[in-house]
């Protein structure tokens, strides 16, 4: 993703004007979620492991929904393995950065 999608001025832009950007491993949202911490309680049922996921939240920390990786996108860099039982067919082909923006314009009203 960060070849591709993430790589786009536009969504560079919009996530920089917009969003909060951070990541974090499936390991250590679980071990936070284990001492008790409220966001990554939250979060921890949602992110599937080893799949790279965009959670999307409210100002106030409550997911809303997300983007995965290898169900969502189909431009993966070469050097990414993909489990293709995992893609959705999709009638319309976007590319990512469309994916993204469509997703971003249907639930946060940015387009």
């Amino acid at each position: 993703m960060r070849a591709g999608l993430l790589s786009n001025q536009r969504i560079i832009r919009l996530i920089n004007e917009r969003f909060v950007s951070t990541w974090i491993v499936k390991d250590d949202l679980d071990a936070l979620a284990k001492k008790g911490d409220k966001l990554a309680r939250q979060l921890n049922p949602h992110l599937q492991y080893p799949i790279m996921d965009l959670m999307f939240l409210t100002p106030d920390g409550k997911y809303v929904n997300k983007l995965n990786a290898y169900q969502d996108f189909l431009d993966v860099h070469p050097d990414v393995s993909v489990p293709r039982s995992t893609r959705k067919r999709r009638e319309k082909v976007q590319t990512d950065v469309e994916v993204f923006l469509e997703h971003v314009a249907a639930h946060f009203g940015v387009e």
